[in-house]
């Protein structure tokens, strides 16, 4: 109301009627609603394509293990009764970890052997009931071949049974640090349980799992950098090492493959430190780059040019989530509309009227 008043105290005398009021307002309101509706200028932002670096890179989370380690479970199931090591001890390959109760397997042993020796003396009963002086009948060849089969059977159960025996002692299969121990005296223990796990600590790998969407990007020997959670100031340079030949599905039913990536060993680095890489899968250099912002569409952009825009295909190449290489379509220093998209096209009822 301020401006009005200031506006109608120059207006001259002369016009102060009732009706030079009435025009001038109605021809101010035909214009106030002429010029709605038209593109906010101030929202439409635009940047230069110009020359420079882009770097595609594909980013993961994994955790330092040993590139030489073993997961250890009893092969039968039992009630442990020995525990000869402790978490962080240094084992050697073949050293004994800990025992099940044995009384069943050795009960077991003796009753396969003893069906041996029956088995043993039935057969020689059948032979000895062969006739030395005809040809082996039919009957008789199948009392014979009946007998054997149950001889060997019987030896066959020995052998599992020994073998049975044996596996109530587990052992290392590696050397190295004891790094997991899931078993103490009095335990119940399944075959389908890992009761230890043994690491060579001196040879260490980041390992992380790799989106299938990604892991046609991923080539041997690419170079990466790690970052550990517990130093995450510092960049770790490191390398593509070997890819998973076969994918797994995770919790939330994504498919992924672990990479390996070599790491070199340190004191202060420690199995189980969790962390990220960054994998560097292409560069292109001194190319035409523009803000990934301006891709409208997979291969389409707004270009501005005296004061009006118009769109243009591009041809495009590696991207990340900051940069887009365009091969071609564009020139250096052509402006790109980077954001106000909606306002574009947007016309005054006065521009509509006006050719």
């Amino acid at each position: 109301m301020k401006y009005l008043k200031i506006i109608f105290k120059k207006i001259p005398k002369r016009f102060k009627n009732k009706k030079t009021i009435v025009l001038i307002f109605a021809v101010l309101l035909i214009v106030y609603l002429g010029l709605r509706g038209g593109a906010n200028q101030d929202l439409i932002q635009t940047a230069n394509a110009q020359k420079g670096t882009v770097k595609s890179e594909v980013f993961a989370t994994g955790k330092i293990e040993s590139d030489s380690q073993s997961s250890l479970n009893f092969p039968v199931s039992g009630k442990v009764v020995w525990v000869n090591v402790k978490e962080g001890d240094f084992v050697k390959k073949g050293q004994a970890i800990a025992s099940l109760d044995k009384e069943k397997f050795e009960v077991a042993l003796r009753q396969a052997q003893q069906d041996v020796i029956a088995a043993d003396a039935k057969l020689e009963k059948v032979y000895d009931d062969l006739p030395d002086n005809r040809i082996e009948s039919f009957q008789d060849k199948i009392n014979r071949t009946a007998a054997e089969a149950v001889k060997n059977q019987a030896f066959d159960a020995v052998k599992l049974a020994e073998r049975n025996l044996k596996d109530t002692i587990l052992t290392a299969l590696i050397e190295g640090t004891l790094v997991e121990l899931n078993i103490n005296v009095g335990d119940e223990i399944l075959p389908t349980e890992t009761v230890a796990r043994i690491a060579d600590t001196n040879t260490i790998q980041f390992t992380a799992e790799i989106d299938e969407s990604d892991i046609g990007k991923i080539n041997l020997g690419q170079t990466a950098i790690i970052f550990l959670d517990a130093f995450e100031d510092v960049e770790i340079l490191s390398s593509v090492t070997s890819i998973g030949l076969e994918g797994k599905i995770t919790a939330t039913e994504a498919t992924v493959f672990e990479v390996v990536f070599e790491l070199e060993k340190k004191d202060k680095y420690i199995l189980g430190m969790n962390g990220d890489v960054q994998i560097l899968t292409n560069e292109q250099n001194n190319v035409l780059t523009v803000p990934i912002e301006a891709l409208f569409e997979e291969n389409i952009v707004w270009v501005r040019e005296n004061g009006s825009y118009s769109q243009k295909e591009v041809e495009v190449g590696i991207q990340n989530d900051i940069d887009a290489e365009i091969k071609s379509g564009l020139e250096e220093g052509e402006k790109v509309v980077i954001s106000g998209f909606d306002e574009i096209g947007k016309e005054s009822l006065i521009q509509k009227l006006l050719p």
